[in-house]
């Protein structure tokens, strides 16, 4: 669907980035194929004279190209800088090496947005590891505020679109905390419920910020977040505390699990592989 009412849709995707060229260049190249006119705002904590050179290689008659390298104070300071420095109907925050999923993934979003005027919208996600390898979809079924507020479903942010009307609701972003695009969708999940797309939007990898944190020091920030909003699971402090501690370790000794099968699976493989190599 390619029709005048699409074409009125403004649409900002938001890149973050500091000391990663290689991802930024991954995440130029997606941004700048799209067959939908974007507005592109990258907001560089002063990398240094690699990544600005970069910058100001691309032409910013390649959909609206904008950037800015200075210091900043976080990765979520970047974010609210960058929505402040675009106007637009949607905003997609796609950080440096996150990539979208096909060069018409933004019309496919603003097709569903003309269609069904969504305020928010969730797509599905792929997660790649360490050898670029896709080892998860990040997927919704049913996702609820409880499930969302005690971070055992909680939404990618690099998959998550907003309309301009609620994001004036719901920024902006908590500095203090690295839960705060949790903190975001919860506020949003309270206003309206999103539309869930059927359509993988985004790619993206492991690591990150919050990825590198441990999976105690993750859900101690959606404890405090619980806290603020009064949102306890139960409505009981001690049963949330105790809620959250028991997810804790179901999830590290999964991770455990899924690691060790992970990498025995592959090294069966290889020793298969090495024993019968594939015919050409």
């Amino acid at each position: 669907m390619h029709d005048h009412t699409q074409k009125q849709v403004t649409v900002a995707i938001i890149t973050t980035v500091y000391s990663d060229l290689e991802g930024l260049s991954k995440t130029a190249q997606s941004v700048l194929s799209q067959d939908f006119p974007v507005k592109w705002i990258v907001v560089d904590a002063d990398s240094g004279g690699d990544h600005r050179a970069f910058l100001n290689s691309v032409d910013p008659k390649i959909h609206d190209f904008s950037w800015v390298s200075e210091k900043d104070e976080g990765l979520y300071h970047g974010m609210n800088k960058g929505y402040q420095m675009g106007l637009a109907d949607i905003y997609l925050f796609l950080n440096a090496n996150d990539t979208l999923a096909s060069s018409s993934t933004i019309s496919q979003v603003v097709d569903s947005y003309v269609i069904e005027k969504w305020q928010w919208a969730v797509g599905l996600a792929i997660r790649f590891d360490e050898d670029e390898t896709p080892v998860a979809v990040w997927e919704y079924l049913n996702p609820e505020l409880g499930g969302l507020a005690l971070g055992t479903r909680t939404f990618c942010h690099q998959a998550t679109f907003y309309t301009k009307s609620l994001l004036e609701r719901t920024m902006p972003y908590d500095q203090t905390n690295l839960a705060a695009d949790h903190l975001l969708n919860i506020k949003a999940f309270s206003i309206v419920y999103p539309k869930m797309l059927p359509l993988v939007t985004t790619f993206f990898a492991n690591g990150g910020v919050s990825g590198k944190r441990s999976t105690s020091a993750a859900f101690k920030d959606l404890r405090r977040i619980r806290a603020d909003l009064n949102l306890y699971f139960l409505k009981n402090k001690l049963v949330d505390y105790l809620i959250t501690k028991f997810l804790v370790l179901l999830i590290t000794v999964g991770g455990i699990v899924w690691n060790t099968n992970r990498r025995l699976s592959r090294k069966l493989v290889k020793e298969k592989n090495r024993v019968h190599p594939q015919e050409s």
